[in-house]
C-alpha cells in the first residue's frame, strides 16, 4: 500500500458521478482514496451518465474541480455521434477546470478512426488539448486504429488507456508497442494490464526509447474500474529504474497536461 510518504502521484485516469451502466464514483470517495495512497492530483471524467446529457455531466465535473482545484483537473466528455457535441466541447474546452478531451468509443459505440470523428481532433488540433482514448477494444479502439489517427493528427496528443490492452488480456501488447514506436505524438497509461504484462510492456517500451518513449507513459488508475493499490503496484513492481518510475507516475502527466 503507497502511503503519504511517496507523494506526488498523477492519476491520470479517474471517472466521478453515476453511470448508466449502473457504475457510481463520488468525488469524496475519491479524495479519501488519494489521502490513503498518495495521490497528489488526478484528471477527472464523467462516465456515460443516466439521462445521456454530457453538457450537464461535464458541468459537474467543473463544479468539482472548482470545488478543489489543487486536487483535481477535468477532461471533457463527449458523444462525438451527436451533432451538438462539438459545441458542447468547445464551451468546456476553453474553461480552466479542463485539461484534456475525453471519448469512449466502446460505450459511445464508434470507432475511434471513422471520418466522422475527425472535427472533434481537429478541434483537439486547434486548441492544443491532449486527447484520452479509450482504448483496447475491438472494432472501436485498438492500437492500430489509434496508430492510425495519430499519424494524421501529428500535433495532436493521444492517450491509449489501458496501453491499448483490452481487459487487461495482454493480447494487443505487441500492436501497442508498434503503435508507440512509430507515433511519437501516441501515449498510454498503465491502467488495468496484467502486472506481468506492464512490466514488459514498459520494459520493452523503454528499452526501444523510439521517440523518448519513457516520457510518454502515465499512471492511470481508471478508477473505479481499477483498484488503485494495485494499479500502483504496476508500474513499482515493474524492472525500471526508480527515476523511470517517478517520470510514470508522476513527472509525465504534470508535463503533458501542464498542472
Amino acid at each position: 500500500m503507497r502511503k503519504k510518504e511517496t507523494p506526488g502521484v498523477i492519476d491520470s485516469n479517474v471517472r466521478i458521478g453515476e453511470s448508466v451502466y449502473g457504475d457510481h464514483q463520488s468525488a469524496k470517495y475519491y479524495l479519501e482514496l488519494m489521502e490513503r495512497f498518495g495521490i497528489e492530483r488526478a484528471i477527472i471524467r464523467c462516465f456515460t451518465p443516466p439521462d445521456l446529457e454530457f453538457e450537464k455531466a461535464n458541468a459537474d465535473i467543473e463544479n468539482i474541480v472548482c470545488a478543489h482545484p489543487s486536487k483535481f483537473s477535468g477532461a471533457v466528455r463527449i458523444d462525438p455521434r451527436l451533432k451538438h457535441s462539438l459545441q458542447i466541447l468547445k464551451k468546456f474546452a476553453k474553461k480552466k477546470a479542463f485539461v484534456c478531451i475525453s471519448l469512449d468509443p466502446f460505450e459511445q459505440s464508434f470507432k475511434v478512426n471513422s471520418l466522422q470523428i475527425y472535427p472533434i481532433y481537429e478541434f483537439a488540433e486547434k486548441c492544443g488539448l491532449p486527447v484520452v482514448i479509450e482504448s483496447g477494444f475491438p472494432i472501436v479502439s485498438q492500437p492500430s486504429q489509434l496508430a492510425e489517427v495519430a499519424g494524421e493528427f501529428k500535433r495532436v496528443k493521444f492517450i491509449m488507456t489501458h496501453a491499448g490492452q483490452l481487459l487487461a488480456s495482454g493480447q494487443s501488447e505487441t500492436d501497442a508497442l508498434l503503435a508507440m514506436n512509430e507515433n511519437p505524438n501516441l501515449y498510454c497509461d498503465t491502467s488495468q494490464v496484467i502486472l506481468s504484462g506492464i512490466g514488459g510492456f514498459i520494459e520493452q517500451l523503454l528499452r526501444s526509447n523510439n521517440h523518448n518513449a519513457r516520457s510518454r507513459i502515465l499512471f492511470g488508475s481508471n478508477s473505479p474500474a481499477g483498484e488503485l493499490s494495485v494499479e500502483l503496484m504496476r508500474v513499482d513492481k515493474a524492472n525500471i529504474a526508480e527515476k523511470e518510475k517517478r517520470m510514470i507516475l508522476s513527472e509525465n502527466a504534470r508535463k503533458l497536461f501542464q498542472i
